[in-house]
């Protein structure tokens, strides 16, 4: 091999060197994008999935919120329902009365039965089943024995309500 031949093999090399160097930097920046971009999908996902989370919670607060409002809205108006019944009952059975008023009360108590209905809102009203403390309260002039599961009810002081399977309020009755 003669000098000439030595000194081209020679700048061959580095230019090998040189061109196998930025292949590789190219490669290691290929493989830089290729993880990036992973990533960027990655965080991308993880966004789309904490929204979706945020949406689905809030919609939950807003149902509660929705809820716990009415049931409130009717705990303030249970008594009211509680006195036009009331009325209802003593103008029944009442001569004193003007049919005028009467036929008032009762065109009111049928319209507040109308809505409860309408609400899905029940009575707790029925008498001669088993006292149940879960829907009963006793009127405050009774006492409760152990024997209380065969206790029957015998009158209903003040009616109870529930909503959607929840006691709003229970009833008071006598055994």
């Amino acid at each position: 091999m003669n000098q000439n031949e030595k000194n081209t093999l020679d700048q061959i090399s580095p230019v090998d060197n040189q061109k196998e160097k930025i292949i590789n930097k190219i490669n290691k920046i290929k493989k830089k994008i290729q993880q990036l971009t992973k990533e960027q999908k990655n965080i991308q996902l993880r966004y789309y999935a904490d929204i979706d989370n945020l949406i689905k919670k809030n919609k939950k607060e807003i149902k509660f919120i929705k809820n716990n409002k009415f049931k409130n809205f009717l705990k303030s108006v249970i008594p009211i329902i509680d006195k036009i019944d009331n009325l209802a009952k003593i103008s029944i059975n009442s001569n004193s009365i003007q049919k005028t008023i009467t036929e008032g009360i009762q065109l009111t108590f049928n319209l507040s039965e109308k809505n409860l209905k309408t609400w899905n809102i029940k009575r707790i009203n029925k008498i001669n089943i088993p006292f149940d403390p879960k829907i009963h309260l006793l009127a405050t002039n009774q006492k409760i024995n152990d024997d209380s599961n065969k206790k029957i009810v015998k009158t209903i002081k003040e009616n109870g309500y529930v909503l959607k399977k929840e006691i709003i309020k229970k009833a008071i009755i006598t055994i």
